[in-house]
């Protein structure tokens, strides 16, 4: 296999930019070529320094080790085309595809500065940045074997770029065209250099999809053919996704080990028992996108399984409190700095999820990877006074404004599954309002339809929602943006709009990140929105012999690639009783190039209880039949299971619940196999409260000397 072309930095780094965030210990960036706007054909150049106002990401130290599925539970996709973004996002997908470009999992934030190739090996930039040319990697090949080349990148572009069946084509408005220059060579023609182009391509659903393969439904499983660290073996809806390894994929670790290290993946539907089935030990981690972000499920899972371990991921969104300027006396900004001085983001914090290391106390309307520092904030809304002072300074300019004894306040919060947090944050607002200015609120908790029909008739004074702005903070224009949809603060500022619109033309990433900030602080002064401190922070949670998650700020990037995570094989014994699976790549023995110097994977074994097909030769357990092939949720399936074991050897089947992983009552009565072998178990009724998903036929077969061994067989339940 052809190893990754090793590129290099260009080094852009102003200090307005290092002084963003406090110094950090950073690693060397191996590949990165970042050419934005340049005053000459430019390509990647030997780097001067590393990045450093960036975020270093946990550094496994440890020799990858090879073999092992990963399971974990949540909700499948409805479609395999990433263009359509349909669903819950790209996370089933990208373990299948590939993009041009992606942000580095050594650092957490998705900026500009941290984008690196991936299917393209490099890139070059004219003069006044309105064309990109694209070198690919050569030998790549789709999951069918047919050949990776310029065609699929042009085909692809078009397609995601294209308003008419896009659903993130506004993510990539700066594209023209693109052309094959050669089968390994794509130029790509801007309407206008843009910083947001790469932006675009880096996020997790612009991914490059097979030009042969033009027309197929995207919500067929044939559908995901790509180019990925893992094949789509087999997808049941609503029950789960499996994957296997792709023995022809065209990346190596930095040691030259050919990736993946997994064997396979495999994503159980959830139903909303994920943490249930966590505790159980049925999965080995929460999802990668999201995972703990309130005190009670922490609680929950601290209890119920003490030796997982957790990394924050801190989110590209963050709970906001829009103000309606259209409504007096929210018009006046004196009321708006009033309300802003007594709101105090840690007890908001706690209102959304009941701990303040939920959030991050003193952030603005940006997160971290993009807004002003804390301290900044702090100053411009007034936080950075003792609280005292603050009340005092509130109630003046409330007696300024004319309501020395408050007004009532029309809130609005949406409530409900994923959005009950916001009940929590306004709550403790109103409640901070009425201790300190006497301002009495109506709490309006509304759902669905609802909510629009309210914001529709401008029903409200002040609403707590999402401010979702994601890498690019163009997209502020839709919260802030005169006359735009999502801005429910009915703000109106030419000034703003302006730079709103200039953003994207503005690509040196020092010079952008001042623009940006400029932009928040405008916000912080007018306060057409008040920040809450509520960026809510997961806390990813696995049992601790998954090894190398790596998580950035953005939900849908490599990280839910799988290609460079591995099993510890020796925590993975202590914690399960046996060894996962374990299969050498083709044609590998993987050792690596540098220190440490020993070999990272123990021959292959043979585990006595295992998930997959058993094959001991010594003892032959064989799963003749099973009828009927699947049971059907809620109708109490008969079911009969014919074995090929030793002769003379009694057979004990167990049937384990899905998601819960509980072991039914109801089993069959146990059998001693015949002289020739043969046993038949069954028939036996399945409960008809079993739940929808893979449950685990498990047999225990002894021996006529006493010896026992177990092996176990998948079986689903599906829906009607």
């Amino acid at each position: 296999m052809k190893k990754i072309a090793i590129l290099t930095l260009v080094t852009v780094i102003a200090a307005a930019i290092i002084s963003c965030a406090p110094p950090a210990e950073t690693v060397p960036l191996p590949e990165n070529p970042l050419a934005m706007e340049p005053t000459s054909p430019t390509t990647s150049e030997p780097a001067v320094s590393p990045i450093s106002h960036l975020t270093p990401n946990p550094v496994e130290t440890s020799m990858p080790q090879y073999g092992g599925t990963i399971v974990f539970a949540g909700s499948l996709p409805r479609s395999f085309d990433a263009h359509q973004d349909v669903g819950y996002g790209p996370m089933g997908q990208l373990p299948v595809f590939n993009q041009l470009v992606i942000y580095d999992l050594n650092y957490k934030e998705t900026v500009p500065e941290n984008i690196i190739s991936d299917l393209a090996e490099s890139w070059e930039w004219n003069q006044d940045g309105t064309e990109v040319t694209f070198k690919l990697h050569q030998g790549v090949t789709w999951h069918d074997g047919m050949p990776f080349t310029a065609d699929d990148v042009v085909y692809s572009l078009d397609r995601m770029t294209d308003v008419t069946r896009s659903a993130i084509s506004a993510r990539i408005l700066a594209y023209e065209s693109s052309e094959k220059i050669d089968d390994y060579t794509v130029k790509v023609h801007l309407k206008y250099a843009s910083a947001g182009f790469l932006i675009g391509l880096a996020s997790g659903d612009a991914q490059i999809q097979a030009k042969h393969l033009a027309g197929l439904d995207g919500t067929s499983a044939a559908f995901a053919v790509g180019t990925g660290p893992f094949l789509l073996d087999e997808y049941l809806p609503g029950v789960h996704m499996k994957y296997k390894r792709n023995p022809d994929y065209f990346k190596r670790d930095h040691y030259g080990n050919q990736l993946p290290y997994l064997d396979g993946l495999l994503i159980k539907y959830s139903g909303g028992q994920a943490d249930a089935m966590l505790i159980a030990k049925r999965t080995d981690m929460k999802t990668p996108v999201s995972s703990v972000i309130n005190l009670d499920t922490w609680n929950t899972l601290h209890a119920g399984a003490p030796e997982l371990v957790y990394q924050p991921k801190y989110p590209d969104w963050g709970g906001t409190i829009f103000i309606n300027t259209s409504q007096k006396p929210l018009d006046d900004i004196r009321v708006r700095r009033a309300l802003g001085l007594v709101l105090v983001p840690e007890d908001l914090i706690i209102g959304y999820s009941g701990d303040v290391k939920f959030g991050i106390p003193g952030q603005g309307l940006l997160a971290p990877s993009l807004g002003l520092p804390k301290e900044e904030v702090a100053k411009l809304m007034g936080w950075d006074k003792p609280m005292a002072d603050r009340i005092a300074e509130a109630k003046q300019l409330m007696a300024e404004a004319g309501y020395p004894n408050g007004f009532k306040l029309n809130a609005l919060s949406t409530s409900g599954s994923g959005t009950s947090g916001y009940t929590g944050v306004l709550t403790v607002f109103s409640n901070a309002l009425k201790q300190n200015l006497n301002i009495d609120s109506t709490l309006n908790f509304v759902a669905g339809a609802e909510v629009q029909k309210r914001l529709d008739e401008d029903n409200y004074q002040v609403y707590i929602t999402s401010l979702q702005v994601g890498t690019d903070p163009v997209n502020l224009v839709n919260y802030f943006g005169t006359g735009q949809s999502g801005n429910y603060s009915h703000y109106n500022n030419p000034d703003l709009d302006k730079m709103l619109a200039e953003l994207d033309y503005v690509t040196d990433p020092g010079k952008r990140r001042e623009f940006i900030w400029d932009i928040e602080r405008t916000l912080l002064t007018d306060l057409p929105a008040l920040p809450t401190g509520c960026f809510i922070t997961n806390y990813m949670a696995a049992y601790p012999y998954v090894k190398n998650l790596r998580y950035q700020n953005t939900s849908y990037t490599r990280s839910c690639g799988f290609d460079e995570v591995w099993i510890d094989r020796d925590i993975y014994l202590q914690m399960h009783g046996h060894l996962p699976s374990a299969e050498l790549p083709p044609d590998e023995t993987p050792t690596p190039t540098t220190t440490p110097a020993e070999s990272t994977t123990p021959p292959p074994t043979t585990p006595q209880t295992a998930d997959d097909p058993y094959n001991n030769p010594d003892w032959p357990v064989i799963w003749v039949n099973i009828t009927p092939e699947t049971a059907i949720y809620g109708e109490g399936t008969q079911i009969t299971v014919t074995l090929k074991v030793p002769p003379g050897s009694m057979c004990d089947l167990t049937f384990i619940n899905p998601v819960t992983g509980t072991r039914s009552a109801r089993k069959p009565t146990n059998v001693v196999a015949d002289a020739d072998g043969n046993a038949v178990l069954g028939p036996w009724e399945v409960s008809v409260k079993a739940a929808v998903g893979e449950a685990t036929l498990e047999l225990t077969n002894t021996k006529t000397d006493g010896t026992k061994i177990v092996v176990t067989h998948p079986y689903t339940i599906k829906e009607k």
